[in-house]
């Protein structure tokens, strides 16, 4: 396990890693606006603060775990499905 600060800045290829996910899927991402980045000066490489990956982390497990629950209830009611 390693520590980081919250301020420390990521490539798309280091938040994939982070997050288990390819880089042009994290590009992609970075893209739409889903996880915050900022282009650096005068390049066309981005960096990801650690604290938004962190953020897109948390957004996307209640998402995973809301539809868990929904799933649960659909089984529990014995609904066709």
């Amino acid at each position: 396990m390693t520590i980081l600060a919250s301020e420390v800045l990521l490539t798309p290829a280091e938040v994939g890693e982070l997050l288990g996910l390819s880089r042009p899927y994290v590009v992609r991402l970075l893209d739409q606006g889903q996880i915050a980045s900022e282009f650096l000066p005068d390049s066309r490489h981005r960096v990801v603060r650690l604290a938004d990956v962190l953020d897109f982390q948390r957004q996307r497990e209640r998402r995973r775990m809301g539809r868990q629950r929904i799933v649960e209830a659909i089984e529990s009611e014995d609904l066709p499905y």
